[in-house]
């Protein structure tokens, strides 16, 4: 029982650590367990020879990319990565302006490679070619991965492509674009293969457990970008407040397919601003529910939320803060040379006190848990209860009024659960310990 308690402190007080903010110290979603180089002292590199060298290192280590890193055509890095954060000093950029399939690509984390963090990178390719080269960056089998605050551009065959046994990965408050034309006439028969993402390369591709968990919260899509915004196969996604506004008339935003298992997508106060396509099918069994979307399609069928702790934006504020260009996607971080991160913007201005008057106890909870909410009119609110496996155990509405509401746990086991209240486009997620 101590280890368990033990336990719930820790993951309790990381749950409080989350805030309205354009920065934060640790990841949300599928990645949140990516801890990458943790506490050791930074080191920083400003040459092709000497990132490689650090990153080939099985020691943990922060990484710091100091000015623009260009590298040789043939001499992509791909290599088996663990333990590592590497973040980009203010205008840090890696350059590959190779269109050659072998000679392309930036960053590919290898299979076997875990637990990596990177943060605040422009990565810029040569332009989109289709010769089935490699993308800007490729995680072709990394788990507890975390890309947050970075900027892809210009990709051969793709900016940043997740694939063969990756899992657990969150994509933060990233921004993927094509600023250069697309160069046609490739073997690979598309004369404009401007696609950004994709998860999973073919239906039979899938990591241990069948899916890949995946996490595209904050993120926008912006000029250039023609399909795969993501293109999914055999996945369990999240889409958290992305931003879709490309120039590209004839642009398809999701293109999901079951592949050999299924696919589930939970798309969450996105805005479709400007896309030719917000969803195209490509068989299978698939998933999809649009959860307070602007230009959304018709859902198919209906998808659990992610049982995870996480901060909602309301849907009406996202054309706002994700494409700021001082704040928001992109590598737009501020960061010291000793590494120390922040964000010029202090908060994203969206006070969340719905729930301040909420009481719930005990935490530690024997039968039955208490939870009173007060000062909330004219509004359904709802509880939910997830196993720590996110399995959905309990949906139900909650009462507002002042009233306390004794919620019977005594049919569950003994372990940590997590309880979710939801109203509207706000909600708040603790954990309780059941003894």
């Amino acid at each position: 029982m101590k280890s368990i308690i033990t336990c719930f402190i820790v993951l309790f007080n990381a749950n409080l650590a989350f805030s309205q903010t354009y920065y934060t110290t640790t990841p949300q979603g599928y990645g949140q367990g990516a801890t990458g180089g943790g506490n050791v002292a930074p080191v920083t590199v400003n040459t092709y020879t000497d990132f490689k060298a650090k990153i080939k290192l099985q020691t943990p280590q922060v990484i710091l990319v100091s000015g623009t890193i260009t590298i040789a055509a043939g001499q992509n890095i791909s290599e088996v990565v663990t333990n590592k954060t590497i973040i980009g000093l203010p205008n840090a950029r890696l350059v590959n302006n190779t269109q050659t399939q072998s000679g392309s690509g930036i960053l590919n984390l290898k299979n076997g490679s875990n637990n990596v963090i990177i943060r605040n990178l422009i990565f810029e390719g040569p332009g989109a070619y289709d010769v089935d080269g490699r993308d800007n960056l490729t995680a072709d089998g990394c788990t507890n991965l975390w890309v947050d605050h970075c900027e892809f551009q210009d990709g051969v065959d793709g900016n940043f492509d997740i694939k063969g046994n990756s899992d657990n990965v969150t994509v933060s408050w990233c921004k993927f674009t094509y600023l250069k034309p697309a160069v046609p006439g490739g073997p690979g028969g598309s004369n404009d293969h401007r696609f950004s993402n994709l998860v999973g390369s073919n239906d039979s591709q899938s990591p241990a457990d069948g899916h890949y968990s995946i996490t595209f919260q904050n993120c926008y899509w912006a000029e250039g970008c023609r399909e795969r915004m993501p293109r999914a196969r055999n996945a369990e996604l999240h889409i958290l407040n992305c931003y879709y506004n490309t120039d590209v008339s004839s642009s398809r935003a999701l293109g999901l397919s079951g592949g050999i298992n299924t696919l589930s997508c939970y798309v969450e106060n996105s805005d479709f601003a400007n896309i030719g396509t917000v969803y195209q099918g490509y068989g299978g069994t698939v998933t999809l529910e649009f959860d307070n979307c602007i230009n959304s399609v018709s859902n198919i069928g209906s998808v659990t939320e992610p049982s995870y702790s996480y901060n909602v934006i309301p849907v009406s504020d996202v054309a706002t803060y994700i494409p700021n260009t001082t704040c928001g996607a992109g590598a737009t971080l501020q960061v010291t040379s000793a590494g120390v991160m922040s964000s010029s913007c202090e908060n994203l201005g969206i006070e969340n006190n719905v729930f301040s008057n909420i009481k719930y106890y005990p935490t530690i909870v024997e039968d039955v848990l208490n939870i009173k909410l007060s000062n909330i009119s004219n509004a359904e609110v709802k509880y939910s209860i997830y196993s720590v496996n996110g399995k959905n155990l309990i949906n139900e509405s909650i009462k507002t009024d002042g009233a306390i509401n004794n919620i019977n746990l005594s049919h569950l086991t003994q372990g940590i659960y997590f309880v979710k209240l939801k109203i509207k486009e706000n909600q708040k997620t603790f954990r309780i310990l059941k003894k």
